[in-house]
């Protein structure tokens, strides 16, 4: 049966349309071949026979004619010129999602129509094509799948025309006139198909025909059309492939190839075209998966070609560690030409199944090439090959034998390892090429925790003078060494580790822990030791790290300092004078981009005049090569924010504050402690203080005030600043603060108060009090207040004396009620009930008379300090006792006035150490 009368029995129950061509497209002579229909309507009929699924069936026709019309008017717009769009764009819209997901499939689906039952499942062109990328292809007609569609050149087989009767009618025309030359002609004809049923892929063979030798970019244009349109024509998807290849297009011949490749999935040629094309485009990673296909297909003839592919996609993805996919290459490989593997090869086989854990295998494997003498079972219920004997004939490979025992180690045979350690001493004579056969049996040994028989093993290449034993096997002694507890023996082949490899840093961990669980600290702290500190080499954080903590542990407190400040400071600028450490705090924010870009400048300026321009890249390169050791260790932030804290209380407990500063510039410097800043913020402000240094301290500290003004805390280290430091800043500064801060605290006014006061300016220092003291009445205002008036009395041009004084007293008297918390206008007495501060009252008041030169007064209340008591005081006697200070200004008064053996007294009881 014809496919036109197929096609014309499929239609018999639906209406035809075919619209009126225009008589001035067609010549007259011609217009008499022309029947008068109806306009065409493409719709998909679905033959089923379960009704159950009758609904689903529909909604699936109905969206597939959906997308069948859409892209039908996509295709009429561009063919007509309708919409201006550029072909690539139009044709990634028209084959949206081609992927090289053709593995997934693994027969053609002209072969899966073959084996289907006669039923039938007609889609449109274009709606078959995309559903052919996601889901399978629906079943057809066998036999229409076997016919050709009779037009429009050949090649696109297993599918069936598009076209109605009359459009078949007209299509034969197209080509007749195409046939004869008229190509104007054929050319109208077929382009008034595309108006009336754009899916069908007959008129754009014919067009691509046309426009053959004519316009190769039309010609590409409307081949890849028709090609879209009948998904199974290989010939012509090929033919697209390689005119892309020639205009410089390769991912839309890549696309193409995949296209074909789907057609007949079993052509290694079309894989093999595709691979050199992605290797061409760069994508290597493609090639070699496109290549690890191609392997089962090809013939045995085409062996040479077959295993080198395998060897190289192997050694591709051996080199990225996918074991698994290289032994899948040279599975493929083996299972084409296993007969053609030679030694090498079969070496390289053999490597690639034991890395994957498949001994079997290997063993199966070995007794197909080699006369290998082995008695074996097959274990039912485990699945697993049981040994009863082997022996290995004294020709053997060397490759060959190491790997037979490896297998037999892996596979439990035991009782046979005796017999493969021997073997392998007799027949393996070791020199620097096979100590790496030894190694592998050693590891299988080990894994299979062996660890004698791993010893005896190696005896030969230790304890042998032919050549010098390598790192790496006095490593696996070592191990073995300490798995079997002779603790003695491994520290002394770690300790050759060490010697030969001195950036093997796991075996300086091993040899230190071992060296401190014999009671060694000592030797343990300078195992830990790296050969690259002195010499510029890249550090590793995580050894100086555990050396840091070992230095702690046996009290060597300048090492470790120095050592916990080359750790934290490896990922900053190592600041080398004060003018950097200015430059580096100015701004007062941590990690100062511009302080830094300072130190650079500063550094490039002297480097130029010395004539050391190049030291500074040097040192450039340095830092990065730190950082990257400290990027390979399992080195942690908060382990070394902790360590930093550990470093700063050990520093502080032996007065090391100088170290302190340093360690906190070291971390302030770099980004890596961002989280931890504002304690480190905190932490240098203090370093700088102990250090004398508050001319740093000072830029830190305000930059924290300006954003916490509120807080007391750091107005009272500013006060200790303030006290410490001669600059003058710390007025204007305040002065600044005051005027742009919309809210002025007290604890500000304050400050700026005590600032006048230690600066001398009692007036300005009264005119900040006094308004305080009205608003909220403080004890320490009203004490600050009687100091001024005590320190006015005291200048030796004051007009009223004897009123400061009295302003003095009465101010005193006022803070101490504030301070006893009682209001009572009455002077203080002794018999009064005592608080815990009565004490403290009792020395200032007569710490007043006694600068005001009222001695007898002042006599009386030193002795009530010291006569009075309390369970606060007792208990706190070392923080909250004056006893001492009292005592010291009582006998200044006692010797003052002659009275020297009451003086002694008074040292001799309370000041006496």
């Amino acid at each position: 049966m014809s496919e036109s009368q197929e096609t014309s029995r499929s239609n018999d129950s639906n209406e035809v349309l075919i619209e009126e061509i225009d008589s001035n497209d067609v010549p007259e002579n011609e217009l008499a071949q022309f029947q008068e229909t109806e306009p065409l309507r493409v719709l998909e009929i679905i033959e089923c026979n379960n009704e159950s699924n009758g609904n689903e069936q529909n909604a699936t026709t109905q969206d597939a004619a959906e997308e069948a019309e859409e892209e039908g008017a996509l295709i009429r717009r561009y063919v007509q010129g309708v919409q201006c769009l550029e072909f690539p764009d139009f044709c990634t819209k028209l084959e949206p999602g081609d992927e090289d997901d053709d593995e997934e499939e693994t027969t053609t689906p002209a072969s899966k129509n073959d084996n289907q039952s006669q039923s039938e499942a007609s889609t449109s062109g274009a709606a078959a094509a995309k559903k052919s990328q996601t889901t399978k292809a629906k079943p057809e007609n066998a036999a229409s799948q076997r016919s050709g569609s009779g037009s429009g050149g050949g090649g696109h087989l297993g599918r069936r025309s598009q076209l109605s009767p009359a459009l078949l009618g007209l299509m034969g025309e197209a080509n007749l006139s195409f046939a004869y030359g008229r190509y104007d002609t054929a050319e109208r004809i077929c382009m008034e198909i595309i108006r009336q049923n754009p899916l069908a892929s007959e008129p754009f063979y014919t067009l691509a025909e046309i426009y053959e030798n004519r316009d190769d970019v039309k010609f590409l244009h409307f081949s890849t059309i028709a090609a879209h349109l009948n998904p199974q024509d290989r010939d012509m998807w090929i033919r697209i492939s390689d005119l892309l290849v020639q205009q410089g297009h390769l991912a839309r011949a890549r696309v193409c190839y995949t296209k074909a490749i789907k057609v007949i999935h079993k052509d290694y040629l079309l894989r093999l075209r595709k691979a050199q094309l992605l290797e061409r485009m760069g994508e290597t990673n493609a090639a070699m998966f496109t290549y690890l296909k191609m392997l089962p297909l090809m013939p045995s003839t085409e062996w040479n070609l077959c295993l080198t592919t395998g060897k190289n996609v192997a050694r591709y993805f051996h080199v990225l560690e996918k074991h698994t996919i290289a032994l899948e290459a040279m599975d493929g490989a083996y299972s084409v030409c296993s007969s053609r593997f030679t030694l090498e090869d079969l070496n390289i086989y053999l490597e690639l199944l034991i890395l994957n854990k498949q001994y079997e295998t290997v063993l199966r494997c070995l007794r197909e090439r080699t006369n290998l003498d082995i008695e074996t079972e097959q274990d039912g219920k485990e699945s697993l090959e049981l040994i009863y004997f082997c022996h290995i004939p004294d020709d053997y490979v060397p490759e060959l034998r190491a790997k037979l025992c490896v297998s037999l180690i892996h596979m439990h045979a035991h009782h046979l390892l005796g017999y493969l350690v021997q073997n392998v001493q007799e027949h393996i004579i070791p020199t620097v090429d096979r100590v790496e056969l030894y190694m592998d049996i050693t590891e299988a040994l080990m894994q299979e925790h062996k660890y004698a028989e791993a010893i005896a093993l190696m005896r030969p290449i230790t304890d042998g003078d032919s050549f010098d034993c390598p790192a790496f096997v006095w490593l696996r002694q070592a191990e073995c060494l300490r798995q079997i507890n002779r603790t003695n023996e491994a520290i002394q082949s770690y300790a050759r580790v060490v010697q030969l490899a001195p950036y093997c840093y796991e075996a300086k961990f091993t040899l230190s822990a071992l060296l401190k669980q014999q009671g060694r600290p000592e030797e343990a702290v300078k195992a830990l030791e790296q050969s690259g500190e002195q010499e510029g080499q890249p550090l590793h954080a995580r050894l100086l790290y555990e050396r840091c903590v070992m230095l702690q542990q046996i009290g060597r407190i300048e090492e470790f300092l120095d050592i916990g400040y080359v750790l934290l400071g490896r990922h900053s600028i190592k600041l080398k004078n004060r003018e950097e450490m200015l430059a580096a705090a100015n701004g007062g924010s941590t990690y100062n981009t511009e302080g830094l870009k300072a130190i650079l400048q500063m550094r490039s300026l002297a480097a130029g005049a010395t004539g050391n321009a190049e030291q500074e890249p040097q040192e450039t390169l340095k830092t990065t090569g730190t950082t990257g050791a400290g990027a390979i260790s399992d080195l942690t932030i908060k382990n070394e924010y902790d360590l930093f804290l550990e470093l700063i209380r050990t520093a502080f407990a032996h007065g090391k504050y100088s170290a302190i500063e340093r360690i906190c510039f070291a971390m302030v410097t770099t980004k890596r402690f961002t989280y931890y800043h504002y304690e480190i913020e905190r932490i240098i402000i203090l370093a700088c203080y102990f250090n004398r240094d508050c001319a740093i301290g000072f830029s830190y500290l305000r930059e924290l005030i300006a954003k916490q003004p509120e807080n007391v805390n750091l107005w009272n280290l500013l006060s200790l600043m303030v006290q410490q430091g001669d600059e003058v800043r710390y007025f204007r500064y305040t002065r600044r603060l005051l005027q742009r801060h919309p809210s002025v605290t007290q604890a500000m006014r304050l400050f700026l108060g005590h600032y006048h006061l230690n600066c001398s300016s009692y007036k300005y220092a009264l005119n900040v009090y006094v308004p305080i003291l009205r608003e909220h009445p403080h004890a320490l205002v009203a004490l600050s207040i009687a100091v001024v008036f005590n320190q006015l009395s005291l200048q030796k041009k004051v007009l009223r004396k004897s009123a400061a004084i009295s302003q003095a007293v009465a101010f005193a008297q006022r803070y101490a009620e504030l301070r006893s918390h009682r209001q009572k206008d009455s002077e203080l007495d002794a018999s009064s009930t005592s608080c815990a501060a009565q004490q403290e009252i009792y020395y200032n008041i007569g710490r007043i008379y006694h600068q005001a030169n009222i001695l007898h007064l002042a006599a009386e209340y030193y002795e009530r300090a010291l006569a009075q008591q309390h369970p606060l005081i007792k208990e706190h006697e070392a923080i909250l006792g004056l006893q001492h200070e009292v005592a010291f200004n009582l006998h200044l008064i006692y010797r003052a006035n002659g009275n020297k053996w009451k003086a002694r007294q008074c040292l001799m009881r309370y000041c006496v150490v």
